[in-house]
């Protein structure tokens, strides 16, 4: 009993407190009448909610017909700090309410419980029972001419309040509160928007150790926007895991007359379709959306990117013609009298965090996108234009003469473009486009005109390593576009039923339109070795030996690519290129490695698979560096070979490491059929690195160098109780190293060979 009151009493506090918050507000003064509160020196901004301002205070009018309607309140950084229209922390879609006490209530509510169809008789029992909770309330400062609205104050909330919106940056820290400032009000048809002036402390990133930071304050413009929505809401795309959404989650109390069924719906834009072209739509013709997504490029973005960035944008209408409608996404250049914050879909350009980021609001009922910011941050496209050269660059020959080569840098923008779009469409990252297809199939001409080599944009894609300079592929078909699963994506997520009467109906319709879609390259339910990021085609071992294979003969060429001109410097052009290139080496391996003690679902992956991998660290890894050092990096102050040497141990670790090693185990012991036993692993790997213990065979020091790091790692491991097959294997290994200690021909293996067994002899025996 003491514990039921204590919940009460608990529950009561948090209830007083939610629906209290912001009453303090309320000094219980009257609100009031317009003639008295509005004065010869205050200026009105009309529109659907009118502002009125002065030199010191700024209030909003909430109209009285508008009561019970839904807003969006969102903020970005105008410019400061070197960012440019980034997207905020903000409060999102919220509803007005009035109550007795003069005061407007602000509510952003939960739909975590819902009853979908609101002709379900349990609408109005969930409504009644589930009170949202309130945000902020609004005191009414006074009442609007002819007394049907209520003016608000929301000066303290635009200038420092953290309600509307946070800013918050590495970079960014506190605000100078006694100089911000509400520079500018701007009405447009749906709203209304706020240019606020803050000023806040700054970090510093490239001032020099050992000096005290200035304490001096840097301007920041935040536009704050507030939109009325439509108050006919957008019908809900109930999920198909088949296709990867963002999603909304919920419990629908209306599909089951005994228990809540746990359901989602998806994000998506609402495009709609207008009255006049129902007709057509349904007769299967194109039409235009009633509303389009219109992209707006801001201005400080380099004109010399503007057509990739269209491309980009663009590419994605062939998807939604899918779905029924041309022209469903459209770009504009803004200008100076674009108010950039009040536009739904921003495609900024910046000098802030280098890389492509993406944002967008929506809402929470609905799942309905309502505005999106797609932001590019500068600095990001060298180390794209690298990675192309290392994977495609002995197919492509612009980047050998120009790593900087302008065409490759806006195809590469304009395929991480169409990407991002895709992810502000809604789209989730899919994985599983890229194992879509075979090896063969990847690089073969025809093959890659019609699909691409992957089938869906929204993996996390490389660029087409597979390919050999003798498939003649064209230098088109390195770069991902998009592809099968894209386009039935928009299809299912964006076409309309007209006939249908809700949201079952059209799950429904949408089930029997797409029920014989079951290709591999759908979302993938989990992901496994099946599925991962960077790799290529169904068969990656093999696309990783072309990769491999590629990257050898490009490094024969890595001097005249780096040095074009003939200009040599003092190493350090070539040393990092040499270092790029290494590291992407060890990256091909590391995934090669990855394939050891796997399973693909709940089925081990077979013999033949992993010693196709072995094959393959047999060539690549356990030979040595086969020339990778370039012979103008090794003059150099820093040494290459230390770079070599420390990636390839990364690859031994992850090969040798015991927990890789401890589920080969817990498989034999499981008595699965088919299994790549520990005995196995290590008879392959044995063999393959030490030449089958041959005594005339040919060892070169970079060998020696990799069977070094092998036994250096798996000394490491000897104290690991979990794989006591490591001590048992180290003992057999260091017998045979001792025998070839005083047969091997060569005079330097047999140091270092009896440099091994005495190292391994001396661990055991501690």
């Amino acid at each position: 009993m003491k514990i039921r009151y204590r919940l009460c009493l608990l529950c009561l506090v948090i209830c007083c407190w939610t629906v209290g918050k912001g009453v303090g507000q309320n000094t219980g003064k009257q609100p009031l009448a317009f003639e008295d509160f509005f004065h010869g020196k205050m200026e009105k901004i009309s529109g659907i909610f009118p502002v009125y301002r002065d030199s010191a205070k700024v209030y909003m009018e909430i109209p009285e017909h508008l009561l019970g309607r839904e807003l969006e309140i969102r903020a970005q950084v105008n410019k400061g700090f070197d960012m440019v229209a980034r997207p905020l922390e903000s409060m999102g879609v919220v509803y007005l309410q009035k109550v007795d006490g003069h005061s407007i209530y602000v509510q952003r509510r939960l739909f975590s419980e819902r009853v979908a169809n609101k002709n379900n008789e349990l609408y109005e029992a969930l409504c009644k029972s589930n009170k949202q909770p309130v945000d902020i309330v609004y005191p009414v400062v006074a009442y609007s001419a002819g007394g049907k609205g209520y003016i608000i104050d929301v000066t303290e909330m635009l200038k420092t309040g953290d309600d509307w919106f946070k800013v918050a940056a590495p970079q960014v820290r506190d605000q100078d509160v006694s100089r911000a400032r509400i520079t500018g009000v701007h009405e447009f048809p749906d709203g209304v928007s706020f240019t606020i002036h803050r000023m806040y402390g700054f970090s510093p990133e490239r001032l020099l150790d050992n000096v005290i930071p200035p304490r001096g304050f840097l301007p920041l413009e935040i536009g704050c926007v507030v939109t009325l929505l439509p108050e006919r809401e957008m019908r809900e795309r109930f999920v198909d895991r088949r296709f990867g959404y963002h999603v909304i989650s919920f419990l629908d109390y209306s599909q089951n007359p005994y228990r809540a069924e746990k359901d989602s719906i998806i994000r998506k834009w609402n495009l709609g379709i207008t009255e006049g072209s129902r007709e057509e739509y349904r007769k299967g013709k194109l039409v235009n959306p009633s509303h389009p997504l219109v992209f707006y490029i801001d201005t400080c973005c380099p004109s010399e990117f503007v057509p990739y960035i269209k491309e980009g944008v663009l590419a994605w209408n062939a998807a939604f013609e899918k779905a029924g409608f041309k022209n469903a996404l459209r770009v504009k250049m803004a200008d100076s009298e674009t108010v950039l914050e009040e536009q739904r879909a921003v495609i900024a350009y910046d000098l802030s965090e280098a890389g492509i980021r993406t944002g967008y609001t929506f809402h929470p009922k609905t799942g309905e996108i309502l505005s999106c910011r797609v932001n590019i941050g500068h600095g990001f496209l060298p180390k794209e234009l690298w990675r192309y050269l290392l994977e495609c660059g002995t197919v492509d020959e612009r980047i050998r003469k120009d790593v900087f080569h302008p065409d490759v840098a806006g195809e590469i923008l304009r395929s991480k473009m169409t990407r991002a779009v895709g992810s502000v469409l809604g789209l989730k990252e899919n994985l599983a486009g890229s194992v879509a297809y075979t090896a063969e199939e990847v690089k073969n001409v025809t093959w890659l005109k019609a699909r691409g080599y992957t089938a869906s944009i929204m993996d996390n894609n490389p660029y087409n390593y597979a390919v050999q300079k003798s498939d003649k592929v064209t230098v088109k078909e390195l770069m991902p576009r998009l592809g099968e699963y894209d386009y039935l994506a928009i299809e299912w997520g964006y076409r309309e039923f007209p006939a249908s009467k809700n949201a079952y109906m059209d799950r429904e319709a949408l089930w029997k339109t797409f029920q014989g879609y079951s290709a591999g390259y759908m979302f993938p339910v989990s992901q496994g070795i099946e599925v991962r990021a960077g790799d290529l085609s169904s068969e990656p071992l093999k696309t990783l030996g072309y990769a491999l294979n590629n990257l050898l003969r490009l490094n024969t060429s890595l001097g005249s690519i780096v040095y074009s001109d003939k200009q040599y410097d003092s190493g350090r052009a070539i040393m990092e290129a040499n270092r790029q290139l290494i590291d992407k080496y060890g990256e091909y391996l590391l995934q090669i490695v990855s394939w050891f003690g796997e399973k693909r679902g709940n089925t081990p992956l077979s013999i033949e698979e992993q010693r196709e991998a072995m094959a393959l660290l047999g060539e690549y890894l356990f030979a040595g560096d086969k020339g990778l050092v370039s012979p103008l990096a090794k003059g150099c102050s820093w040494d290459i070979k230390a770079i070599y040497i420390r990636q390839m141990t990364a690859v031994f670790q992850k090969l040798l490491a015991p927990k890789v090693l401890k589920r080969m185990l817990d498989m034999e012991q499981a008595c699965l059929e088919n299994i790549y036993t520990a005995d196995m692993f290590f008879k392959d790997l044995f063999s393959m690195l030490f030449c089958d213990f041959k005594a005339d065979s040919e060892v070169s020091f970079s060998r020696m160098d990799m069977q070094v790091v092998c036994v250096n790692t798996l000394l490491e491991s000897v104290a690991d109780a979990s794989v006591p097959v490591v001590k048992w294997k180290l003992q057999e290994l260091g017998e045979r190293l001792k025998a070839l200690a005083g047969q091997h021909e060569a005079g330097a293996v047999r140091k270092v060979y009896a440099m091994l067994s005495s190292r391994i002899e001396k661990v055991l025996n501690k």
